[in-house]
Formats: C-alpha cells, sequence, structure tokens
C-alpha cells in the first residue's frame, strides 16, 4: 500500500498551474496557501482536479498581508504545522511554490527548506507578454528535483567534518543522525558507516576497547561496501586510516589478552590519547593521562623484568642495598614480606639493577619531578591550578621520547565526503 501523499500549495494568479501540479503528483490532502483574494480560486481548483477523478481533504491557511515577509513566513510555517499534525512523514509532503505573491513564495520556501519536503515549481513553454508574463494555458510544465534541503546537507557535512578534526566525536554523531532525513540514498548508507565509526572512536577514546573494536569493524565494513559501489573517492583516505587504527587496536587486543594486560602498545595507546587532548585544548586531562602513562612505564618494565606487580613485590626481590629502606617505606598493608611501590620508587629499584628505563628516567628525572610538581598542584589532583598548554606539551614530548619506540597513533582528522 503506498503511503499518503501531502501537498502545501501557495496560490495566486492563475490556476492552471495548481490544477497541473495536483494531477501530477495526486495528493491525498492538500494545505492551501492562499491570500483573502486567491482563495476564490480554490474552489475552481477542486472542480477541475475532480474532473481528472483527483479528489482530497485540504485546509486553507490565510496570509492577511502578502506582502510581509515575516507575516507570511508564520503563516507558511503553520502550513507545514498542519501536515505534520495528521502524520504525514517529511518524504510524503511536497511543497509546490508556483503561485503568490513573491514575499508568499520566499517564506513559503524559507519554512519548509530544512525539513526534507519535496519541492516543485510549475513554468512553461510559452509566456505572455513576450515571455515576461505568466504561463500560456496548456504549456505548463512541472520542475523538480532534490529537495533544497540538501543545501543544508552540504553545511552540515562541512560541520561534521570540523567537528571530525577537533575529535568530537559524539556531536558529530548527532550531526550524522539529523542527516538522512535530506540526504540521497547513497549518502544514507555512508552516513549508517560513518555513526558506526565514529562511535566506536568516541568509545576508545573514553578507554572502551572492546565496544570500540566491535564498533569500528562493523562501521568499516559498512563504508567498505559503499566505497566500491559508489562514487565516494573523497572518502577513501578517512576510510584507509580508519581501517589502520583498526588494526592497531587489535594488536593492543591481542597483546593485552582482551584489554586486561599491560603491555607497551598500551601505552603507546594512552599517550596518543593525551595528545589529543592537547589539540582540544583539554591540558589538565592530557596531564592526567600522561602521569598513569609514566606510572604504567615504570609497571611495564618492573613487571617484564620481575614478573610481579609492583603491588605486591616479595621484599626479598628488592636488592640488598635498599631492602630495608623499601621495607620501612613502602610496606604492604595485608602481605607480610612484601611492598607496594609507588611511581619513583619504581624507577629508582629499576635503575638500580641497570634496567634501561631506569636509566632514562633518572636522566630526567627533575624534569619529571617538576611537571609532577605542577600536575599535583593541578585542579584535577591535589590544587587548584590550571594546567598550561606549554606544561602538557612538555610531558607529552618527553613520553615519547623517553619511553616510546613507535609513533603516536593519529586518528583521522579530514573527512571529504
Amino acid at each position: 500500500m503506498n503511503a499518503m501523499k501531502a501537498m502545501i500549495i501557495s496560490v495566486g494568479g492563475s490556476p492552471e498551474p495548481i490544477v497541473t501540479s495536483l494531477l501530477k503528483h495526486r495528493p491525498d490532502f492538500v494545505c492551501f496557501f492562499a491570500t483573502q483574494k486567491s482563495m476564490d480560486l480554490i474552489g475552481g481548483i477542486k472542480e477541475k482536479t475532480k474532473e481528472h477523478s483527483i479528489v482530497f481533504d485540504d485546509c486553507k491557511v490565510i496570509a492577511d498581508d502578502e506582502n510581509d515577509l515575516v507575516h507570511c513566513y508564520t503563516k507558511a510555517c503553520e502550513c507545514a504545522a498542519r501536515c505534520e499534525q495528521r502524520q504525514f512523514a517529511a518524504a510524503d509532503i511536497h511543497v509546490d511554490y508556483t503561485g503568490g505573491t513573491k514575499s508568499m513564495t520566499a517564506a513559503l520556501t524559507l519554512a519548509t527548506i530544512a525539513k526534507g519536503y519535496g519541492f516543485s515549481y510549475v513554468g512553461g513553454a510559452m509566456r505572455t507578454k513576450d515571455g515576461l508574463g505568466t504561463v500560456v494555458s496548456g504549456t505548463e510544465i512541472i520542475h523538480e528535483g532534490i529537495s533544497p534541503a540538501q543545501l543544508f546537507a552540504l553545511e552540515d557535512k562541512q560541520r561534521l567534518a570540523v567537528l571530525i578534526s577537533h575529535y568530537q566525536y559524539e556531536a558529530a554523531v548527532a550531526v550524522l543522525q539529523h542527516l538522512p532525513a535530506v540526504m540521497l540514498p547513497a549518502d544514507r548508507e555512508i552516513a549508517k558507516g560513518l555513526i558506526q565509526v565514529l562511535e566506536g572512536y568516541h568509545a576508545w577514546d573514553a578507554f572502551q576497547h572492546t565496544s570500540a573494536s566491535k564498533l569500528l569493524s562493523g562501521g568499516i565494513k559498512h563504508l567498505d561496501i559503499c566505497c566500491k559501489f559508489s562514487s565516494s573517492a573523497p572518502l577513501l583516505p578517512f576510510y584507509k586510516r580508519c581501517q589502520e587504527n583498526l588494526a592497531i587496536l587489535q594488536r593492543i587486543q591481542e597483546a593485552t589478552r582482551g584489554f586486561k594486560a599491560l603491555h607497551p602498545l598500551l601505552l603507546l595507546d594512552l599517550v596518543s590519547n593525551a595528545e589529543r587532548r592537547i589539540h582540544q585544548g583539554k591540558y589538565d586531562d592530557a596531564v592526567a593521562r600522561l602521569y598513569r602513562a609514566l606510572e604504567m612505564a615504570g609497571q611495564i618494565a618492573f613487571e617484564e623484568t620481575f614478573k610481579v606487580s609492583t603491588s605486591e613485590v616479595p621484599i626479598s626481590m628488592v636488592p640488598e642495598s635498599m631492602r630495608d629502606e623499601y621495607s620501612l617505606r613502602y610496606a604492604h598493608p595485608e602481605k607480610i614480606d612484601h611492598i607496594q611501590l609507588p611511581l619513583f620508587a619504581v624507577f629508582r629499584m629499576l635503575k638500580q639493577i641497570g634496567h634501561p628505563q631506569g636509566e632514562r628516567f633518572e636522566a630526567h628525572r627533575r624534569t619529571f619531578e617538576d611537571l609532577l610538581f605542577t600536575r599535583n598542584h593541578s585542579i584535577l589532583a591535589h590544587g587548584l591550578n590550571p594546567i598550561k598548554a606549554d606544561t602538557a606539551a612538555s610531558f607529552l614530548q618527553k613520553m615519547t621520547d623517553i619511553f616510546l619506540d613507535d609513533p603516536l597513533i593519529r586518528f583521522p582528522q579530514e573527512l571529504n565526503w
């Protein structure tokens, strides 16, 4: 069964173009946007369509001042509301803006352009007054095309690209969820894939790695189909970067036994996350991540070397020269003959046994002490001071130079669509 269809038609001038449009679209409901003068035409219009077995319910919205754009806009909004009150879907509402004053047609277009309705205009092969007057009866031609709402879709795509460039994935998804009603079918399919991909990146940024892997995988499969069967060449660089990122995430998943164990790749991921927060100007968030990354770097090296967690270290593993000090300062609250090691104690013990990570940390220990002093006095730690951009950038540089062997993970920042 075909869906019920509605039309909004501005009335004025000659009735023949309106009759032509009604015979073409065969609506079930019509909202006539008229003036006190043009309302007299509606009866004749209905009689002519009835002769062709076109019968419809209708209502009339009257513009009292057909030359006042603001007043006409208010009335045009009322026309749209009348159709929506009858539960017509946007795709089943059609606007014909042929008749009426210039203010009426401009207002009707402005009031409905972003709603996803169809649009048409009745012109003609011949006009009076040497082509400058009204359409000659019997020569009417209906001009139809995609909805002018596509113009808004282009603006939204530009907004989407800006949001992605700043890693604003939630906001980008919200834009995409608004788009499908006014997009072409091919673009709607691309939007479905992009929504999944961007939800995946949002989950990844929130350390929800398992969800991120599933969402990215599903979204990339959808985009893969779109890239093969539609003219979406500009989308390919974004798509390929997504593929590269998913491969890295899957490597992290395998190396960490399902994101449940420490590994240098997890450290790389955390530092990369911090860099994105710096790009957003969220310096306190970045430094919080970098502090954890520094702690993680020590824990990874320690566990690889001693095969135990820094939270449960047998005192017998501590070099004899520092054993008494460590047993007093870092005694485990529940386990006798065990200690719990904080960040500096971990790196100090690594240096004591000649581990490269301990040596590197010691070479830059004063710098790290200054950075951590600033962090400890920040508002997200124990103080009231915001972190400055140069502090976050310095911390990031130290972490990448000293503890990372691989380049940072780069999320896509450019979407051409």
